[in-house]
């Protein structure tokens, strides 16, 4: 899998970059877990576009955490990386934390977005709603409890084992340490970002796994309920990370989705 990693000097602060591909720009913005790697959902969709793949301030060997205390923050930050990029619009993709920046991006600047894909995403609450697990005080076989269909799958011990390398638990640490930033209080949603989905005009499409212990439907379906003319594809055998586990659907729901 030949991608090209650079570093963006984004006033001042370290931004990794992963990209490859050609075609209409795809900006893919990444889950708690923070999937920094060249995966193969995104081989796949470098096939019909130009895929730039980020890690977020504090995540993996990307700087900037210090500009960091909001999920709004990150939404200038993404703003600032665009324009780096010299990208006026993109297509846009999030998973769970990823998509929650990315839904927030779609209501603050929904001219830089031109169709958004949101993937179990993370950012709603409303009284009565299903309430998450916490993230921050899950072991590893827990983890991959709630994020895998199959948590005993060798895919899911490599992505998330019991005896992590050195390098393995600092990634752990740091991206647990940066999605407190923004998601530690309230957990992991933004308390006005439900009524602002109306502000989501551009085409989105859902995409959840049907197994998803951590963001219940009941997510899903509040999303495309707030989002006119949004649609909801369910990923079968597959627990939050559709993109991780079920790469080969996904991306072609994906593809699709931004082809069409």
């Amino acid at each position: 899998m030949a991608y090209k990693e650079e570093f963006i000097d984004l006033h001042g602060r370290k931004i990794q970059l992963l990209s490859d591909g050609s075609g209409e720009p795809l900006l893919y913005l990444h889950s708690a877990g923070g999937e920094v790697a060249w995966l193969p959902f995104f081989e796949m969709l470098s096939r019909d576009f130009k895929v730039y793949v980020p890690a977020h301030p504090g995540f993996a060997k990307s700087e900037g955490l210090d500009k960091i205390d909001t999920i709004h923050d990150l939404v200038f930050h993404y703003t600032d990386l665009m324009d780096a990029l010299g990208l006026k619009t993109a297509l846009v993709a999030g998973l769970s934390l990823g998509g929650w920046t990315a839904a927030e991006l779609a209501v603050h600047h929904p001219e830089r977005v031109r169709k958004l894909v949101l993937m179990g995403a993370v950012g709603l609450y409303w009284n009565g709603a299903p309430r998450m697990p916490d993230i921050f005080a899950a072991s590893g076989p827990q983890t991959r409890d709630l994020i895998f269909f199959d948590p005993k799958s060798e895919l899911a011990k490599a992505v998330i084992p019991d005896n992590p390398s050195s390098e393995q638990l600092e990634l752990t640490l740091k991206a647990r340490e940066a999605t407190a930033r923004v998601g530690w209080n309230p957990y992991l949603y933004d308390p006005r970002l439900l009524e602002r989905l109306y502000r989501i005009t551009m085409p989105t499409l859902l995409i959840w796994g049907d197994t998803d212990r951590l963001v219940a439907p009941e997510y899903a379906k509040a999303y495309e309920k707030g989002i006119k003319g949004s649609r909801l594809v369910t990923i079968e055998k597959c627990g939050h990370a559709p993109p991780v586990e079920r790469p080969e659907p996904t991306a072609k729901a994906v593809a699709q989705f931004f082809k069409s």
